[in-house]
């Protein structure tokens, strides 16, 4: 738990290093659109999948896999850094049969994202999201909620479209899902 708190704490230093000297280099023009709400799909969120996997072991029944589904909120600081937060939800795992489960959970994180390129109709950025979850089973005996860590990393995502609408693909491991996350979205 040191080594992340530690490891939040360099990463938090270094991106407001980095917002002070493009603060000092580069003026933000004012009819630049700085705020972004996206809308985001998920499959396979890696912690959650296995943990339900491992919580339904022994159970009768179909095992139905459904996606994360995530809202996320970034404000650009500079035109290369965007802080916001993300909120996502999903059922990694539902059993339909004698015995009905179903595992549930909600997540919160803060994000930071960084771009590498940027162009006027395609960007390409890289993300990493810290936060907390709840995470919820219900069957016909006994209802269980615990909380747990929520991360995210998105070592590669693809943005495209026009200043005002957008889509992304993201190359994506954790919370909001793993291998590829699908999104789009608006920025005013």
């Amino acid at each position: 738990m040191k080594k992340i708190f530690i490891f939040v704490c360099i990463l938090c230093f270094f991106t407001f290093s980095l917002v002070a000297q493009d603060n000092l280099s580069q003026k933000v023009e004012t009819e630049e659109k700085l705020n972004e709400i996206q809308f985001k799909i998920g499959m396979f969120p890696y912690i959650e999948t296995l943990v339900c996997g491992l919580a339904t072991i022994g159970s009768t029944g179909n095992d139905i896999i459904l996606p994360s589904l995530s809202v996320q909120y970034l404000h650009y600081v500079t035109p290369r850094i965007g802080l916001g937060a993300a909120f996502t939800t999903g059922i990694p795992v539902a059993i339909i049969g004698e015995d009905n489960l179903a595992l549930i959970y909600t997540a919160l994180q803060l994000k930071i994202r960084g771009i590498y390129m940027n162009k006027e109709k395609i960007k390409l950025y890289g993300e990493v999201g810290m936060g907390g979850e709840l995470l919820l089973a219900s069957d016909k005996e006994k209802d269980f909620m615990s909380p747990f860590f929520s991360g995210s990393i998105v070592p590669l995502g693809i943005w495209f479209g026009s200043d005002k609408f957008f889509g992304t693909t993201e190359i994506t491991f954790g919370s909001e899902g793993s291998f590829l996350t699908l999104g789009c979205g608006f920025r005013f």
